[in-house]
């Protein structure tokens, strides 16, 4: 028999115990936690209630995925709100698929910026779709170009928006626009160092069935929340509210939330943009959540104004309350 040296023998020993420290690594280590992703996307007692998914939507690159939400009307009508960066189409495309919606009654586009429209192009091309709403903000833009060339290559009817307008979601909730203002005024130089501009002009949405209310802000920023706050009062509250600009905080100033005073605020990203809002959602006394942490958020309520909250995952840690 062939005798081990002192070395092998050494190493067979430490090989060993590596083996024995990565199963007790795998012991310990604690299990997934459990999905909810056929809840959130199960249509399952949607109807006769105003419903809204806020999608968890990634991209590989550095850049934010952006904003996408599907709404569903208590008599079964369905809206798309924005559809994040073009990488973030077949992902939206097929939790739409997941909940068997061919047809889209309604979509809106909110501002014209890529994170919000980059993916409703091909969306657009897949889909029948009712009613295409959108400002009438122009965006020079080789993305705004091309979602525009689709719009009209599929013939889609186009309902412009602006502030004072409203309309209708289904046949019993109905939608008010506060934003953007009428006649925009374009500065010279437009569309250099547009940002702020265009994120101001975003379209701001109240949706409001019986006693139920939900706030869509887009991406405006504390200024135009204020001007918004001081023209409108309390007309501004609402259970629900999709966070503005992301949860950044160039948006949801104290005041504004205080008035607005929601039940759940709902935060799309894929990060966590500032803590600071999010703690300032939790003491105006709303749920707060964030898909980044919580996945998809559905979020859903009846017409005397009663929300329930079913979030895909649990969150991996508490640091955030």
């Amino acid at each position: 028999m062939r005798r081990l040296t002192r070395q092998a023998l050494a190493a067979i020993v430490l090989g060993a115990a590596l083996l024995s420290g990565l199963a007790a690594q795998e012991e310990e280590a604690p299990l997934p936690a459990p999905s909810r992703h056929g809840e959130v996307f199960s249509r399952a007692g949607d109807e006769g209630r105003l419903v809204a998914r806020f999608l968890r939507i990634t991209t590989m690159t550095e850049d934010k995925s952006g904003d996408s939400t599907i709404l569903s009307s208590p008599d079964g009508q369905t809206m798309l709100i924005d559809a994040g960066v073009p990488d973030c189409a077949g992902q939206i495309e097929a939790d739409l698929k997941e909940l068997g919606i061919g047809r889209l009654d309604a979509v809106v586009a909110t501002h014209p910026h890529i994170d919000h429209i980059g993916g409703l192009a091909a969306i657009l091309a897949s889909h029948e779709v009712g009613t295409l709403y959108m400002s009438r903000l122009e965006y020079p833009t080789k993305v705004f170009r091309a979602y525009m060339d689709m719009i009209r290559s599929r013939g889609i009817k186009i309902v412009y928006l602006e502030e004072g307008d409203s309309f209708s979601f289904g046949s019993e909730v109905k939608v008010k626009v506060y934003n953007p203002e009428p006649k925009i005024s374009y500065y010279d130089g437009y569309p250099e160092n547009s940002t702020q501009f265009v994120n101001n002009k975003s379209l701001v949405l109240k949706f409001t069935w019986a006693a139920a209310s939900m706030l869509f802000m887009g991406d405006v920023y504390m200024p135009r929340e204020i001007e918004l706050s001081e023209k409108y009062g309390a007309e501004l509250k609402a259970d629900v509210i999709k966070v503005g600009h992301h949860g950044n905080d160039t948006s949801s100033g104290k005041s504004f939330v205080r008035l607005v005073s929601p039940k759940i605020a709902v935060t799309i990203h894929d990060g966590v943009a500032s803590t600071q809002v999010y703690k300032t959602y939790r003491k105006a006394g709303a749920a707060a959540y964030i898909t980044f942490l919580d996945g998809t958020v559905k979020v859903s309520g009846d017409r005397e104004g009663n929300w329930s909250v079913v979030t895909e995952q649990d969150r991996a840690s508490d640091f955030l309350k």
